[in-house]
């Protein structure tokens, strides 16, 4: 009977101690949610995305500036999702408009605009608090992990193709801000941001970089989007 009782407190023991560690979870993940007019959402709901980018990779020295939409949704628990990222908004072509900011000799040739196109989509996000900061972790699915491929055109008449993503253990993130004139949710790629892999890389770890900025916002002018940032 008293190997009974004993196996019977702990039991109760480790309960508690789950339901404390799971209520400690939902205060952390409360503390930074995605909002529509200040509400907590219960369900996801539909946001656009406008993203103004830079990417590089240092190796082979292409730098191309980048304009794109992404759809998806934002979600309870800091949690979204980017379903497609288009040329236009609610468009279908997946090449994305990209210009060249430098092109190397025998790399790409300056006078042909190059393909971009986003991988391994969807890609999942979290919104997390990093020192003082709260950031949206980016996240990749089943099919591999976020980034990008450029293929171009070079000089010697044939194809270059570079195609760079994020390294495993090693997420991007942007920093979030709400705009202050009630627009949506702007969010950095800064230099606080590991750099990612590209298959062009020449051998070395991590040449890709990515900077600019990114506008999430409600489709809804009645619907203000804005994040949340502490209790």
């Amino acid at each position: 009977m008293l190997r009974v009782q004993i196996l019977g407190l702990a039991l109760v023991s480790a309960l508690m101690m789950s339901v404390v560690a799971a209520g400690s979870a939902s205060a952390e993940t409360e503390l930074h949610q995605w909002l529509i007019n200040h509400k907590l959402l219960a369900s996801p709901v539909t946001v656009h995305r406008l993203s103004l980018l830079l990417l590089e990779d240092t190796h082979t020295g292409v730098r191309v500036h980048c304009h794109w939409f992404a759809t998806g949704t934002v979600g309870p628990h800091g949690l979204a999702l980017i379903k497609s990222i288009t040329l236009e908004l609610l468009g279908s072509k997946d090449l994305v408009l990209c210009l060249y900011d430098k092109v190397p000799n025998l790399t790409c040739k300056e006078n042909e605009m190059p393909d971009v196109l986003a991988i391994n989509l969807p890609w999942h996000t979290q919104l997390i608090l990093k020192g003082a900061e709260v950031r949206d972790l980016l996240l990749g699915h089943g099919s591999g992990r976020p980034g990008w491929k450029l293929t171009c055109k070079n000089v010697l008449g044939g194809t270059s193709t570079d195609t760079c993503e994020e390294e495993e253990g090693r997420p991007v993130s942007l920093s979030m801000k709400n705009e202050t004139n009630g627009s949506g949710v702007r969010g950095t790629w800064d230099a606080n941001n590991p750099r990612v892999k590209c298959s062009e890389g020449g051998g070395e770890p991590a040449t890709g970089i990515v900077e600019g900025t990114v506008l999430t916002e409600s489709p809804s002018s009645k619907e203000h989007l804005l994040i949340s940032f502490g209790p």
